[in-house]
């Protein structure tokens, strides 16, 4: 017998292109201190940032299983208290050029969900991971920041 609780998200985001993938919560990849490394941005129209953004390099990031935080909070105020990870089967065409100009070819996306608190801008947050080992996190105005791996 069908459950239908399991296909409704599984539906919502095959409607956004972006289907769900069956694995488990890859919490242990993102645990960890990391700081932006460089960031990139939509090469037309007119934008607040540019690529490697001195207002966002070097910022340093904490991610544990119970939350995802800014090292100092900014004044978006963005913190994930609970966060659970689902894995995606493909990445958004909204920010492939910009993980393109990151170098990351072919990153796994994962949806964030903040069961309390905010991340990000918009309703839909997404991590994707390349195979190196960074992350890139597309934030406000346009940014997709690539994080790396920091010294304690």
């Amino acid at each position: 017998m069908w459950r239908t609780d399991r296909l409704l998200p599984v539906a919502a985001a095959m409607v956004s292109g972006m289907v769900p993938a069956m694995a488990g919560n890859p919490i242990s990849d993102f645990t960890g201190h990391w700081r932006v490394a460089r960031v990139a941005v939509p090469d037309n129209g007119v934008q607040a940032l540019v690529d490697d953004d001195p207002s966002l390099m070097g910022k340093r990031l904490t991610f544990t299983s119970t939350r995802l935080a800014w090292d100092r909070t900014p004044s978006t105020g963005d913190v994930c208290t609970g966060p659970s990870f689902e894995p995606l089967e493909r990445v958004s065409p909204d920010v492939q050029p910009e993980l393109r100009k990151l170098g990351m070819r072919r990153p796994v996306a994962y949806a964030v969900r903040c069961p309390s608190g905010t991340w990000g801008p918009g309703r839909d947050h997404v991590i994707y991971r390349g195979a190196a080992g960074a992350l890139a996190i597309p934030w406000y105005d346009g940014a997709v920041m690539m994080l790396v791996r920091a010294a304690v």
